[in-house]
């Protein structure tokens, strides 16, 4: 696997203290950006580049430079408008209504040089109109009941006029991106497939079913929000560590299994959000087993059972060794640097702190050359960069799997002290609707998700837990039966006999029908 070389542009002080966390999953995974902020970010990095003619394309590695969508208008009046339900309660006649809101909205807007909204009087036969249209795109927001400020809330990704980066307005009206929500995590989504193998088919339905055949209701951003407005400056900064990766062909190959589904884009949207956090913490762990040369990653799956079971317990083993395997990560790749012969010949030095502190500097970005702690010794160098890292780490990048895995229905605390891997209704249908084209004998369905994904159900699967003597086979068989029900009974398995059934993915079902 090739790793890429940090980017001289992050040389500077303007980057990251230290070159570490990026040097192993990127620039940058965030806790905070929730896959779906996630996936909206990597459509706005989608659209800016297609707008260029070169959607999915890296003409060379981190060279991603692109200018997002605003659309301010769109967001002063679905997020920034509350004068629009004072303006109902008033009743008046309509050209009352429509002359009072005017004032009141251009006096309050925010970002705009010249906030004009006259047009709006021409798109609708009433402010009646108009306010349910708006009541419509408030009620389809993205984490619509969060208490983010207006200009970091985000309407359904209905097509391009609905799609923009988030953004800071300060009170005096400048604007500036914001990285909080929009951290570059979709930036890394990009360039993951941009780097798969499938890039080019991917591209082709990314566009053709979302930028250039959006849905209707696309067609209500575009007359709230009129011409489209871009940010002035390119966004540029993404770095991708790893040229290919498996991850990156397995993302791209589920990305288009749901895409070819017989459903509207907007259907297979949250399905889309829910692997793309999937493989998106999976990369996470699998980077850090890379860096620690562990076996493969796997994750134990409680299907619920109403008591204390011995697979619960061992699922919940399975979410804390997985939760600690980044920071592992972090120390370890830190700590390597002393088994270098480089290392070794500057302990040996004259100056060994000094000298030590350049390879640091050099594989680290670490200390400034006017840091004021010195050390000793060498190796209290590396107890200080690693003290510093994992601190850092712990912050954002460490959360990943904790916050990511709850996100997307893969982890839970119901029932139990200790949180463990307990997929939701909703990720196993995902799962179903991902992974299954026609329909599959349900022992090949574990094995699959097994041999694709690392999840563990069935005790085929869990063979080691059971020679090991951590476990029964009855446990993992009784686990597989649950599943077997909870499938049954979301639509989603047919029984043909005793020894036989058949996990089937609806909307193939129903396009054979």
């Amino acid at each position: 696997m090739e790793i890429l070389p940090r980017p001289t542009s992050f040389d500077d002080r303007s980057g990251p203290d230290f070159w570490i966390d990026e040097a192993i999953w990127g620039h940058r995974l965030y806790d905070e950006q929730t896959p779906w902020l996630t996936f909206l970010e990597f459509m706005t990095v989608l659209l800016a580049e297609h707008r260029e003619g070169r959607a999915l394309r890296e003409d060379a590695f981190n060279s991603l430079s692109y200018r997002p969508q605003l659309q301010l208008r769109l967001r002063n009046l679905v997020f920034n408008n509350p004068h629009i339900m004072t303006v109902l309660a008033e009743d008046r006649a309509d050209d009352a209504s429509w002359t009072s809101w005017l004032e009141k909205i251009t006096e309050t807007a925010g970002g705009l040089d010249k906030p004009d909204f006259t047009y709006l009087r021409d798109r609708f036969e009433s402010f009646q109109d108009f306010a349910a249209v708006i009541g419509f795109l408030q009620g389809s927001a993205i984490e619509g009941t969060s208490n983010k400020r207006w200009s970091s809330k985000f309407v359904f990704p209905f097509g391009p006029n609905a799609l923009y980066e988030d953004a800071n307005v300060n009170p005096r009206g400048g604007v500036s991106n914001d990285r909080r929500f929009f951290a570059r995590t979709g930036e890394l989504l990009y360039l993951m497939l941009c780097r798969s193998r499938d890039a080019d088919a991917l591209r082709g339905l990314l566009v053709s079913r979302f930028l250039e055949n959006a849905a209707p209701y696309d067609r209500m951003a575009r007359a709230i929000q009129g011409d489209a407005q871009l940010a002035k400056s390119e966004r540029a900064g993404a770095f991708l560590p790893c040229a290919s990766h498996p991850l990156f062909d397995r993302l791209a190959e589920d990305w288009l299994a749901i895409l070819s589904l017989p459903i509207p884009a907007y259907d297979a949207i949250p399905h889309l959000v829910t692997m793309t956090g999937l493989n998106m913490m999976l990369y996470q762990l699998e980077r850090a087993r890379d860096v620690l040369d562990q076996d493969p990653v796997r994750l134990v799956c409680e299907i619920v059972s109403p008591r204390k079971s011995v697979v619960r317990d061992l699922s919940a083993d399975s979410y804390q060794r997985n939760n600690g395997l980044p920071q592992q990560a972090v120390d370890r790749f830190i700590r390597q640097i002393a088994e270098t012969e480089e290392w070794q010949a500057a302990t040996a030095s004259d100056d060994p702190v000094l000298n030590a502190g350049d390879i640091l500097r050099k594989a680290f970005g670490w200390p400034d050359a006017d840091d004021d702690d010195i050390a000793p010794d060498p190796a209290a160098l590396i107890e200080q960069l690693a003290a510093r890292a994992l601190s850092r780490h712990k912050q954002h990048i460490g959360k990943i799997h904790m916050t990511w895995s709850r996100a997307i229905g893969l982890s839970s605390r119901r029932s139990s002290r200790r949180v463990r891997y307990a997929p939701t209704d909703r990720l196993l249908k995902t799962l179903v609707v991902c992974s299954v084209s026609k329909r599959l004998e349900f022992r090949d369905f574990l094995a699959l998700l097994h041999d694709r994904y690392g999840i563990v159900i069935g005790d085929a699967q869990a063979r080691d837990f059971v020679a090991s003597g951590d476990a029964d086979q009855e446990d993992f068989s009784d686990n597989a039966r649950r599943l077997e029900e909870r499938l049954a009974s979301l639509g989603l398995l047919k029984r043909l006999s005793d020894s036989c059934a058949y996990v089937e993915n609806p909307f193939q079902r129903a396009q054979a029908a």
